[in-house]
């Protein structure tokens, strides 16, 4: 039927509708003002035709302005009201018009001037209107709140309305009155039928229900009024009548619609009235309970959480007072009471609150009639303790008290068994927000950490005329402690130093620049990596803990020697390109902060590497090596070196951006866990 309602007129636009209509009312006027008295039956089909089209239209477009919002059945009953008063007034002022002119209804059409027949067909047409704003509210509160499929029966009374309509021109007298009798007959059935369907009263208040009953005597009073002054009113019959007697049928049928219906509606609503107290409360659990888990997402403080809770479980348990305790004892200290005084609060609770171990579940408490001392009058006679329980266990109670002499029956421990649940869920969210923005400061501190790894890289590289110089660093998302730096050193000299800090996070940065400032201060010291890096293992002895550690590679150029000295402290080996050849160096050391004996220093190892033109040196961290791809496997060494004799005639700078873009193609299914570090010197 709704689909039947919201036909767009043959799909036309609003404007050529618009334009339709119009065309058909004109049309129809003009078979009254100058056909009518031929009275065919071809002429009588084709007036009936036009105005069941009529009737088609104004129903389809009232029905898509209307039909589709949310009105209370209160105030569609309410505007029927409304409009049939209007008929009735606009029903007499028309025939005061029509009497003043001393027209009669019945041969309007014959003896009236062509201006004056303009006013019955106005007629005609508004109340064409009102009948089809009626059968729109009619069918609305069909349909209004109905759980199964029922459009079969409307569409059948449709049916018989316009099958009825249709044949009501077949005059009386005629043999085939019959027919339009049937079709009468099973639309009145129909009628009945429908009326029986009412499903949308349960679900109104006790309040509506008791409006609903006058507003209900009030319909069956003015239909009826209404049905009787048209049926014995000459005027009303001949000018409806003798404009289209489907009209008229229409009429009878939707007043006899209302009459049965609201008759069916009064006396339905007033069986319903001893149970609506007992909707009208579960409607209020339910609202609350709605109106609560929506404050489960919106109400992030816990006090002001707790504080909500408490008033809803008042309203939703009908109590009088209540409030929360946070923590697996019911005697410890209550929080968010409300409309109790809190001495009353810590009586109640050493008094009959006492055993912890009774409260496990759903318990009411016979208060014994306990009395408020602040004020003497008010004694609470019940109490009802809910557990609040998460998958650690009870972490708190809602405690409610009420002062009338009824205990909390069995329906209200199942309602705060719900609400005890919602509260649950909602103090937990309340608990992950905390742990949340706990973890956002986290965050906001490794940012800080990850800011100040940054600068301490170099910002600036070194440049003079025997070496090319790139360096790339990608920190990971968490702060990892890779680190590289460059020292200018006497006697035409370049230090420089790639390490690694194990570990990630802040320690991990501070670490990173606790060792910046020990390099920085023994470069002007030393000048033998390996005693650099010896020493600076006896300085972070009193730094590192015993699971932390530093792999590093120190070097330093010679450039009158044409020179490279190294130490490797269990960092990643060196890679040297010369002649087209990849050449791993591995020679020994401990990480940093592994040993603190003269082991460490006997281990270490110093090499020198006589360096030639185009001679490549790369030096990098695990980040590197030990990036993976979807199936976990790293990137090893021997690609790297793969990718590096692909671009060995390349400068540095594009060199390094290979490097790092394949292994960021290699590792683009699993995230980067690691800083990534490299620098890459060409000996010129």
């Amino acid at each position: 039927m709704k689909r039947f309602l919201q036909l767009n007129l043959f799909n036309f636009t609003g404007k050529v509708r618009v334009q339709i209509f119009l065309i058909v009312l004109a049309v129809l006027l003009s078979i009254k003002l100058f056909f009518v008295t031929s009275g065919t039956l071809s002429l009588t089909i084709l007036n009936e035709v036009l105005v069941l089209f009529i009737f088609y239209s104004v129903i389809a477009n009232l029905f898509n302005v209307i039909g589709e919002k949310t009105l209370s059945p209160i105030s569609l009953v309410s505007s029927l009201i409304i409009l049939l008063l209007i008929n009735l007034v606009f029903f007499n002022i028309t025939e005061l018009i029509l009497d003043v002119f001393k027209l009669n209804g019945e041969k309007i059409w014959e003896d009236s001037p062509t201006l004056l027949q303009i006013v019955p067909f106005i007629f005609n047409v508004l109340l064409i209107f009102s009948l089809s704003y009626i059968f729109i509210v009619y069918r609305m509160l069909f349909f209004l709140q109905q759980k199964k499929n029922l459009n079969i029966y409307f569409n059948a009374l449709i049916l018989f309305f316009i099958l009825s309509a249709g044949t009501a021109f077949i005059d009386s007298n005629s043999d085939y009155e019959f027919i339009k009798i049937t079709f009468t007959v099973n639309a009145i059935i129909l009628i009945v039928i429908n009326s029986v369907r009412i499903s949308w009263i349960a679900f109104l208040t006790k309040k509506q229900k008791k409006q609903l009953i006058w507003l209900s005597v009030s319909l069956v009073f003015i239909l009826s009024l209404v049905l009787a002054y048209t049926t014995s009113n000459d005027f009303f019959t001949g000018i409806v009548k003798t404009f289209a007697p489907s009209i008229s049928q229409f009429f009878f049928l939707l007043n006899l619609y209302g009459i049965i219906y609201f008759s069916v509606l009064f006396f339905t609503t007033l069986f319903h009235i001893p149970t609506a107290e007992a909707y009208d409360r579960k409607s209020t659990e339910v609202s609350t309970l709605q109106y609560f888990s929506k404050m489960i997402n919106q109400v992030l403080d816990f006090n002001e959480l707790a504080d909500t809770v408490a008033e809803l479980a008042i309203k939703v348990c009908n109590a009088d007072a209540a409030w929360i305790v946070q923590g697996k004892r019911i005697s410890d200290p209550p929080l968010s009471i409300k409309n109790i005084p809190s001495a009353l609060v810590r009586n109640i609770s050493e008094r009959y609150l006492s055993n912890d171990s009774e409260y496990s579940n759903i318990r009411a408490i016979d208060l014994k009639g306990i009395v408020n001392i602040e004020n003497p009058l008010e004694v609470f006679k019940y109490a009802a303790i809910a557990p609040l329980k998460s998958h650690h266990g009870i972490t708190g109670y809602i405690v409610l008290v009420r002062k009338s002499e009824i205990p909390f029956d069995a329906e209200e421990k199942n309602t705060l068994q719900t609400f005890s649940d919602y509260t649950s869920i909602a103090f937990e969210n309340s608990r992950l927000l905390e742990e949340s923005i706990e973890k956002e400061r986290l965050e906001k501190e490794l940012d800080v950490a990850r800011e100040m790894q940054m600068k301490l890289m170099p910002r600036t590289l070194p440049k003079n005329e025997y070496l090319d110089i790139a360096s790339i660093f990608i920190p990971a998302f968490e702060v990892g402690g890779d680190y590289y730096d460059f020292f200018k050193l006497k006697e035409n000299k370049l230090g420089f130093v790639i390490a690694d800090v194990s570990g990630k996070g802040i320690s991990a940065a501070f670490i990173m620049a606790e060792i910046r400032g020990v390099f920085e201060s023994l470069v002007d010291l030393l000048m033998s990596p390996k005693e650099i890096l010896t020493k600076t293992n006896m300085i972070l002895k009193r730094s590192l803990d015993s699971k932390s550690f530093v792999t590093a590679t120190f070097g330093v150029f010679d450039f009158n020697a044409n020179k490279i000295f190294l130490s490797r402290a269990g960092h990643c080996p060196l890679i040297l390109i010369r002649n087209g050849v990849a050449v791993e160096y591995r020679f020994s050391g401990i990480g940093l902060g592994l040993n603190y004996t003269e082991l460490f220093g006997n281990i270490i190892e110093e090499v020198t590497i006589d360096l030639m033109k185009d001679d490549l040196l790369i030096f990098y961290t695990d980040g590197i090596t030990e990036a993976k791809n979807e199936n976990l496997e790293d990137y090893g060494i021997d690609s790297l070196k793969k990718i590096i004799l692909e671009e060995v005639n390349s400068d540095v700078e594009k060199i390094a951006n290979k490097i790092v873009k394949e292994v960021t193609i290699y590792s683009q299914n699993s995230p980067q866990h690691d800083d990534i570090t490299l620098v890459v010197f060409k000996w010129k």
